[in-house]
C-alpha cells in the first residue's frame, strides 16, 4: 500500500507540509547566513583598506619628522601626538583587517545578548514590545528618560 493510505490523507498533508516549512526554513537561514557573511566581509575589506590609507599617510608623517630630526631640525613636541595616536589607531585597525578583533567583537555579542537583555528592549509604541518578558526588562526598569537627566539640572 501506498504510504499515504497507512497514516491517513490528514496526517499526510501535515508531514508534507511540515517537510516544506522545514524546507524554507533552512532556505531562509542559509539566505541570512550569506548576507552576514558579505557584510562582515564588506566590513573586514574596508577596514583593510582604510588601513593602506591611513598606514601610508603615517609612514610619510613618520618619515618627515624623522628625517627633519636627522638633519638637526627642531620637531614640535605636539608631533608626539599624531605619532602614538596614529600608532594606536592603525594597532586597531590592524587588528579589525587582519586580527581577531572580528572574533572579539562576536563574543562580547553574545554575552551581551545573553546577559544584557533589557539594553534590547523596545519602546512601548513597537508591535513586538510583548514578546520581551519580566526578566528581559529587568535592568531597564531603573533607567529614566534622557530629558530628565539633561538640562533638567540647570
Amino acid at each position: 500500500r501506498k504510504q499515504s493510505q497507512k497514516m491517513g490523507f490528514g496526517q499526510w498533508v501535515n508531514n508534507k507540509l511540515n517537510n516544506v516549512e522545514n524546507k524554507l526554513e533552512d532556505k531562509f537561514l542559509r539566505k541570512a547566513m550569506l548576507q552576514r557573511e558579505i557584510q562582515l566581509s564588506v566590513n573586514i575589506a574596508k577596514a583593510r583598506d582604510s588601513l593602506m590609507w591611513f598606514g601610508g599617510l603615517y609612514s610619510g608623517f613618520i618619515s618627515a619628522v624623522t628625517i627633519a630630526k636627522l638633519a638637526g631640525k627642531t620637531v614640535p613636541p605636539v608631533a608626539g601626538v599624531p605619532v602614538v595616536m596614529g600608532a594606536f589607531g592603525l594597532t586597531n585597525l590592524a587588528d579589525m583587517a587582519y586580527g581577531s578583533k572580528l572574533a572579539r567583537v562576536t563574543k562580547e555579542a553574545e554575552y551581551i545578548m545573553e546577559n544584557e537583555r533589557y539594553r534590547f528592549i523596545p519602546p512601548k509604541q513597537a508591535p513586538f514590545e510583548t514578546l520581551y518578558d519580566l526578566d528581559d526588562r529587568k535592568g531597564a526598569s531603573e533607567v529614566t528618560a534622557v530629558g530628565t537627566y539633561w538640562p533638567a539640572f540647570f
